[in-house]
This record gives C-alpha cells, structure tokens and sequence, in this order.
C-alpha cells in the first residue's frame, strides 16, 4: 500500500467501495516488475479482469460508483480515463490543453463538494499547477433503490470470512447516480456458527 495519501499506490481500495479491489501486478508464476499491468477484482479478490498493460494511480468516486485511472507520474499525460461499471469499460477524457506530470490527486468527498484537484508540473523546471475538476455533473441523478444490489462476502464461495457473514448494499455497476449522505453499505453482519473443523 503506498503511504503517500495522493496516490493509489500497488493495492488500492475503499471501505466505501465494498469488494472493489484495484492492483498493480503481472500473470506469472512470480511477481515480476517487468510487464506489470493493471488488475482490478468486483468480488473482493476472488477473481481479477486486466485493466490496463501499464501502471497507473487509480481514485474512488463517490464510493466507487466511479473509478478515475491517470498514467504513473514518470509521463505527462493531458488524459485520465473513467469508468462507472468496475473498471468494465473506460472512456478517455482530456483533463488540461498542456500535458502535465501528475504528482498527485486530492478528492473531496461530501455530497455538496465533489471535486478532485489534481497537482503537478507541465515541466521539470516548472512551478506546481493545480488544476480542479468538479465530477458532480457525471452524475445525472441520485440513486435510488433500484439503484442497488445486495452483495454477499465471500472467499472462494466460503460466505465466513474473518468469523463473519456480511451482506452489503451495493450500487449496480454502470448505473449513473449519485449516493447521499444515507448511504448505508452493510446490510447485516452476523457471526458464524462453529462446525467440525473449527475445533482440534
């Protein structure tokens, strides 16, 4: 995990964003820094989908209702894709007319104030930019109940998990809406009862 607060760092996600998962890594018998793409998991690491063949910082909107993807700060980039479907699908988007090395990302988050502001330099020589997007209007509307999904945790099917079974709610991938201040994700937590194999 990156301990820098501006960045996504190897292994990002979100206790907001329940069983969303974002990862730098390779296929392979071992990890290799050579060829290391993006990975991305809907299910809490039970399964992966490739998401792009090169490093980039990945961001959470609006708990996860969409992910926000900008190349590794090594290139300048003017473009930063966005997906609503977890990392199904993305779509390009032009951020800046310069391109600009993007240092970092600070995201608001608040129900009134949704506005990522990204930082960097268009040179090495160049003072700090700041440029401020405001995401709201990517939302047309808020969620409503049929909006949501129940979601079960679970481990390779095994629905106790850490001596628990949760259920949470969960916005349906690709759905355009907006979650409120309400937003409650756990539906129910309940502890597992000991069988066989718990015991020695």
């Amino acid at each position: 995990m990156s301990e820098n607060p501006y960045v996504s760092g190897t292994i990002s996600t979100k206790s907001s964003a329940p069983g969303i998962i974002v990862a730098t890594g390779n296929i392979g018998a071992e990890l290799s820094y050579n060829n290391v793409g993006m990975f991305v998991s809907s299910d809490a690491g039970n399964s992966w989908r490739p998401i792009f063949e090169e490093e980039h910082n990945i961001w959470f909107l609006d708990k996860g209702g969409a992910l926000i993807a900008v190349k590794q700060p090594s290139v300048p980039t003017r473009h930063l894709w966005v997906s609503f479907d977890e990392g199904r699908q993305w779509t390009q988007h032009s951020f800046s007319l310069v391109p600009l090395f993007v240092d970092g990302v600070l995201v608001e988050a608040g129900a009134e104030n949704q506005i990522m502001t990204f930082f960097g330099h268009f040179s090495h020589r160049s003072e700090w930019q700041l440029i401020k997007i405001d995401y709201k209007s990517i939302f047309s509307r808020k969620c409503t109940e049929e909006d949501y999904q129940t979601w079960h945790l679970h481990n390779q099917g095994e629905p106790c998990v850490m001596g628990q079974k949760q259920i949470y709610m969960k916005r349906r991938p690709g759905n355009y809406c907006m979650l409120g201040k309400d937003y409650s994700r756990i539906l129910s937590a309940e502890s597992c009862i000991c069988r066989a194999h718990d015991f020695e």
